[in-house]
This record gives structure tokens, C-alpha cells and sequence, in this order.
């Protein structure tokens, strides 16, 4: 079994490497509930990654937060299981 840590740490390295700024959002007493675990951006666009071990769902607060930031537009997020997902958003994206 893959860990989510383990997913996110390959991903994280993948981004940076095609040039992606990107930023791990940990969670806290201060941050909102249901923000996405990755943040990514180049070239003006942001692309939000939820990641999740492969057969696991995104909690419906963490659905909800993904749909606010599609709706205020310029922004991506999507849920990621895997380093290959996220190459393929990250590169769907890099405009």
C-alpha cells in the first residue's frame, strides 16, 4: 500500500522539476477546513492538487472547496492519486 505522504513527496518533486512553483498546504488551527494538500503555479496559472492513496475519496468539505476554486476561475483543482495524474494535469496546464 502507498502512503499519501509517499504520493505527495513524488509529486512535489515532479512539479518543481518541470518548473512549478509548489508549495505543500498543511493543515492547522488557522487554515481553512478542506483546502487541497498541494498548490503548484507557472506562468499566472494555479493548479490545486487533492491527493489521495489510489481507491480513497475526497471528504465532501474537501469536493466542496475543490468546486469553489474551479468557480472563481483561472484556478485547477483536481484529485490526485498518483504521480502520473499529476504529471498529466501539471502538464495539461502548463500554457
Amino acid at each position: 500500500m502507498t502512503l499519501e505522504t509517499t504520493i505527495t513527496k513524488s509529486i512535489v518533486a515532479l512539479a518543481k522539476a518541470k518548473g512549478w512553483w509548489t508549495f505543500k498546504i498543511a493543515g492547522g488551527p488557522m487554515q481553512m477546513a478542506g483546502v487541497p494538500d498541494l498548490l503548484t503555479v507557472k506562468h499566472g496559472r494555479a493548479v490545486f492538487m487533492e491527493v489521495k492513496r489510489p481507491g480513497q475519496r475526497p471528504r465532501p468539505l474537501q469536493v466542496q472547496r475543490m468546486k469553489e476554486i474551479r468557480e472563481i476561475g483561472g484556478a485547477v483543482a483536481e484529485v490526485v492519486t498518483s504521480k502520473a495524474e499529476a504529471e498529466r494535469i501539471l502538464d495539461a496546464n502548463d500554457v
